[in-house]
C-alpha cells in the first residue's frame, strides 16, 4: 500500500514538474518589453525602427521587442491562435483581422478614440475616407473600434517625368489626352538599349508595362474612373452590397463599372501600347529602364524601384492625376488603398496601455511625416505636411499634392451606419463579397489572355456567379 501511495505520489509530482517545464519553454512575457509585430514589405522598416526609438525616449525602463519580417501575416496568425500568445501590437495587411475581431482575439479600442492626438480626438484624426472602417459588430451587433487603418495609399497612373520632359509630352488630364499620348510615344518610334554588358538588345519604348503577378494594381485607377462616372453617392451605395441586384445589367452603378473597365481594356488590349513582365519586379524594371513610359502601380512602387540601386539617369518617377473619363461626373475622387491594413492589439496582451501608447506616436504628427520621409508613404491620418518633410525628394512633393488635389477619397467598406448583423453588409465583412464579387472573379486577366472572352462575358459571368452564390452565403451567416 505504501509502494503504492509512494508511486501515485511520485507521478502527481512528475505531472506538475511537466507543466512547469513547458511553461518554461514557451517565450517570457516581460511587462516592461511591448512585443510588435510589423510588416516589413513595400515600405521597409526605417520609419517604425525610429519610432521604436521615440517611444523608448518616452517611456523610461521600457523596451520595445520588434518582429518586423515580411512573413508578418504568417506569424501573427500563428501567435494569436497560440495559448502563449506575448505579442501586444499588430501592424500588418489582410482581411484576417475580420475574423479575429469575430472570434473576441482583438482588444477593442473605443476608449483611445477620444483621447486627444496633436489637439484633436483620434477618431477625427482618422482619414475621412477610413474613418467609417474603424467600425466593426460584436456578436450583439454592437459597434467597436477592434482596428485602426494604417496606411492610406495611392494608386493610379505612374510616369516617367524624365522620358516626358526629354520629348516633349504634356501629362494627360483627360481620357482622350491620355488614349492621344498613347499613340503618340508608338509612332515616335524610340528604341531603347536592355541587356547588360556586351548583350545589349533595343526595345521600342511602349506607352505602359503592367505585371501580370498582381492585376489587382489596375483597379486603382479602374475604380476612380468607375466613381468619376458614377458619382461618390452611387459609389457608396453599391459597396453597401444591399442585393444581388447590385450586378444586374440594368443597375446603372454597375453598368459604369463596365464602363470604367473598358476605358482601361481600350488602352491594355492594344498589344501596340503595352508590355507585360512576368512579377511586379520584372515589370518595374522595364519601367525603370525606359522600356515603358507609364505603369498602373502603387506608390510603394517608388521603395522597390530604388532598391535596385539601378545606374539609370533618364527615370524620374512621378504620379499623374487620374485622367478624367469620357461623360465623368466627378473629376476630383481618388479610390485609396488599405482597406485590408490593420493596426490592433491581441485580446491576450497584458500591456495594452503600453500598446496604445505606441499607436497614439504612431498616428500623431510626428509619426506621420516619418512615415512620408523613411516609408516614403501616407499614413491613414490627417496631416498637414510642409516642404520640409519632403526632405527635397521630387516624388514625395508630387505625391502630396496629387492627394490633395482630389476633394474625395473612398474605399470599398460599407458604412457601419445603421443595422449591421442582420443585413448583407455582413456579406462583405464575412469576406464573401467585394466589388467583383469576390477577388478572384476580377475580369482583367481573363480580357488580356484570351482573344474570345470579352467585356460582355466578364460582366455576364459576375452577374451570373454573384446570383448563384448569394443565397449560400446568406444562409452560411444566418441571414434570411
Amino acid at each position: 500500500m505504501k509502494k503504492r501511495l509512494i508511486a501515485i505520489f511520485i507521478t502527481a509530482v512528475l505531472a506538475v514538474l511537466s507543466v512547469f517545464a513547458l511553461a518554461s519553454c514557451g517565450p517570457k512575457n516581460d511587462e516592461h518589453t511591448l512585443n510588435i509585430v510589423c510588416l516589413n514589405k513595400g515600405y521597409g522598416r526605417e520609419w517604425i525602427d525610429t519610432l521604436v526609438e521615440k517611444f523608448k525616449a518616452d517611456h523610461p525602463g521600457y523596451d520595445v521587442n520588434l518582429e518586423a519580417t515580411s512573413s508578418a501575416k504568417t506569424l501573427i496568425n500563428s501567435h494569436i491562435n497560440s495559448r502563449n500568445n506575448i505579442d501586444d501590437l499588430y501592424i500588418s495587411v489582410g482581411s484576417d483581422w475580420m475574423s479575429y475581431a469575430r472570434q473576441g482575439k482583438l482588444a477593442q479600442l473605443d476608449d483611445i478614440m477620444t483621447d486627444t492626438v496633436d489637439g484633436k480626438q483620434l477618431k477625427d484624426k482618422v482619414s475621412t475616407e477610413y474613418q467609417n472602417s474603424i467600425y466593426y459588430p460584436d456578436r450583439n451587433g454592437n459597434l467597436h473600434t477592434y482596428r485602426l487603418p494604417w496606411i492610406s495609399a495611392t494608386g493610379g497612373i505612374f510616369y516617367n517625368a524624365k522620358m516626358f520632359e526629354d520629348n516633349g509630352w504634356d501629362v494627360p488630364t483627360t481620357y482622350e489626352e491620355l488614349a492621344t499620348l498613347c499613340q503618340t510615344i508608338v509612332d515616335a518610334d524610340i528604341s531603347v538599349s536592355t541587356g547588360s554588358g556586351t548583350i545589349q538588345t533595343q526595345e521600342k519604348v511602349k506607352p505602359f508595362v503592367y505585371t501580370s503577378e498582381n492585376p489587382d494594381y489596375f483597379d486603382y485607377t479602374v475604380y476612380t474612373w468607375w466613381a468619376q462616372l458614377a458619382g461618390e453617392e452611387a459609389v457608396r451605395e453599391f459597396t453597401q452590397y444591399a442585393s444581388a441586384e447590385n450586378y444586374s445589367q440594368n443597375n446603372p452603378t454597375y453598368a459604369k463599372l463596365k464602363e470604367a473597365t473598358q476605358l482601361w481594356y481600350n488602352l491594355f488590349g492594344n498589344s501596340a501600347y503595352v508590355c507585360s513582365g512576368n512579377s511586379n519586379n520584372d515589370a518595374q524594371l522595364k519601367f525603370a529602364k525606359g522600356e515603358a513610359a507609364m505603369m498602373f502601380n502603387g506608390d510603394w512602387m517608388y521603395n522597390e524601384i530604388s532598391n535596385y540601386n539601378l545606374t539609370n539617369t533618364n527615370f524620374q518617377l512621378a504620379i499623374m492625376k487620374t485622367p478624367k473619363a469620357p461623360n465623368a461626373t466627378a473629376s476630383d475622387i481618388l479610390y485609396t488603398i488599405g482597406e485590408d491594413q490593420y493596426i490592433a492589439i491581441p485580446e491576450s496582451s497584458i500591456k495594452k496601455d503600453l500598446a496604445k501608447d505606441f499607436i497614439k506616436l504612431m498616428v500623431s504628427d510626428y509619426g506621420c511625416k516619418v512615415f512620408l520621409s523613411q516609408a516614403n508613404g501616407v499614413l491613414a491620418y490627417d496631416c498637414q505636411f510642409e516642404d520640409a518633410d519632403y526632405n527635397g525628394d521630387a516624388f514625395l512633393k508630387n505625391l502630396i499634392e496629387t492627394r490633395n488635389s482630389y476633394t474625395t477619397k473612398f474605399t470599398e467598406y460599407p458604412s457601419m451606419q445603421g443595422e449591421v448583423t442582420n443585413t448583407t453588409k455582413m456579406l462583405y465583412l464575412a469576406g464573401n463579397v467585394n466589388i467583383w464579387g469576390t477577388s478572384a472573379w476580377r475580369p482583367y486577366a481573363n480580357l488580356l489572355s484570351s482573344a474570345t472572352f470579352t467585356m460582355d462575358t466578364a460582366f455576364k459571368n459576375i452577374q451570373n456567379e454573384v446570383a448563384r452564390q448569394w443565397p449560400t452565403w446568406k444562409s452560411n451567416l444566418g441571414l434570411k
